[in-house]
């Protein structure tokens, strides 16, 4: 639905600093470049589901882990060897949660807690520690993965995430690929909600549609 009018409204509207890549990888033709976008748009809202649940599922398994290893006040007392970045982490998500704080729970803060909390401590500065100790146990498929390997999936995953979260462009990225790689990073720690994520994952479908 794009008439030339609406292609005009499109460019202010979306404006021409968002529509750069796009139109340089169509020579600029305004109307090829608002077709590419809409791609990016299915392309992008078809990722949703699966970035979803390899999210929830991780900070999920990771929160199981550290509960058994720390205690039920992991996030909030010091019993976890958690540095000072994941600690300012943890205070902003309290600080984000709008209930009084008698009636917060853990729950609440596993849901407040941004992405890069759970991917980092999966870092190199925990491998001596959180990773040892309780963190592997999150990736009972991918044992013979080392932490760096499943930092680095995880890392990457969370970048393409973000892309995908702020509206960026991700036509020119190997779409399939990253869609392999979260469903394979969702088998490492559960082979069934691996099978139940693919099942409901609408990538495939776009890629070929597209």
């Amino acid at each position: 639905m794009r008439t030339p009018e609406i292609n005009q409204s499109l460019e202010q509207s979306i404006s021409r600093d968002r529509l750069a890549k796009y139109l340089s990888n169509q020579d600029d033709d305004l109307d090829a470049a608002l077709a590419l976008y809409e791609k990016n748009m299915r392309l992008s809202e078809a990722f949703y589901p699966p970035l979803q649940c390899l999210e929830i599922c991780l900070r999920n398994r990771i929160h199981a882990s550290m509960q058994s290893k720390y205690g039920a006040g992991w996030l909030s007392d010091n019993a976890a060897p958690l540095n000072n970045t994941a600690r300012n982490m943890i205070d902003r998500a309290w600080d984000g949660i709008k209930k009084p704080e008698a009636e917060i729970t853990s729950g609440d803060i596993v849901a407040e807690l941004k992405f890069a909390f759970w991917v980092g401590i999966l870092g190199p500065s925990y491998d001596a520690t959180l990773w040892r100790a309780a963190l592997h146990k999150c990736f009972p498929n991918a044992r013979s993965l080392r932490r760096k390997q499943v930092h680095g999936r995880m890392n990457a995953l969370r970048r393409f995430r973000n892309r995908v979260a702020h509206h960026e462009p991700i036509f020119f990225r190997p779409v399939a690929r990253m869609h392999n790689e979260i469903i394979e990073a969702i088998g490492w720690m559960c082979a069934d909600t691996r099978a139940w994520a693919e099942h409901h994952s609408r990538v495939s479908r776009v890629i070929l549609s597209n």
